[in-house]
């Protein structure tokens, strides 16, 4: 008898563990296939010139979703920050750097994010100042900024960046610095990312016209 009963038992385990298992699969949504020919990418920091950081921590993806993380970025003097977070699929990307700060040029920001989804990209920016000024936390696409470094010259300052790529793809920088610096002109860009389906057959498609901020920032060194 009592082989009997845990025989019983054994069954109804069974029977249980079976349909807690198919309930699950039933509730579990399908995997949507990624768009023929999209691809997603992003970075948090990327410096050209003299001195030049290749994009740290850079992601890009045709299938599924990849992330990285990097806790700080500090090699040179030209920029630090710290919590780099990328992420990249086929139809999105999305990059978010903390604690941003270019000494050179006074800017700082709390946070800074570039955000591409489906073609269409934004940025926002946390507490982001320039020479002790406020920038705009969401400001409209390809905004320009004109910028006095003291010691170096005019420069300027360029935020939501939107740039339709040749294969039809969308680039979205959140920050984008141009540096006067001696011997060759220096590039910081702060939060990327890239996402959209490929066309190389398409003609590019021009991004929004730059909105200019009639206003000089004189930056004191």
């Amino acid at each position: 008898m009592r082989h009997t009963h845990a025989a019983k038992r054994i069954a109804t385990a069974g029977l249980l563990a079976a349909g807690l298992a198919t309930g699950l699969t039933a509730t579990t949504p399908a995997l949507a296939a990624p768009a023929q020919g999209a691809e997603g990418s992003a970075y948090g920091l990327k410096v050209d010139g003299p001195v030049s950081v290749p994009p740290v921590p850079a992601v890009s993806s045709t299938t599924g979703t990849v992330r990285r993380n990097l806790l700080r970025e500090n090699h040179t003097k030209l920029i630090d920050a710290s919590a780099l977070n990328v992420s990249a699929a086929p139809a999105r990307a999305r990059s978010t750097v903390a604690k941003a700060a270019v000494p050179a040029a006074e800017l700082l920001a709390e946070a800074v994010t570039a955000k591409c989804r489906d073609g269409q990209g934004s940025a926002h920016l946390a507490r982001a100042v320039i020479a002790g000024k406020r920038l705009d936390a969401s400001p409209p696409p390809n905004t320009t900024i004109p910028v006095d470094v003291e010691g170096l010259g005019r420069t300027s300052l360029t935020l939501n960046k939107q740039q339709r790529m040749a294969d039809g793809r969308l680039a979205v920088t959140a920050v984008e610095l141009r540096l006067p610096l001696p011997g060759k002109p220096t590039t910081v860009r702060i939060a990327s990312a890239t996402c959209g389906k490929s066309a190389p057959m398409e003609k590019p498609k021009e991004a929004p016209a730059p909105t200019p901020v009639e206003h000089d920032l004189p930056v004191t060194g």
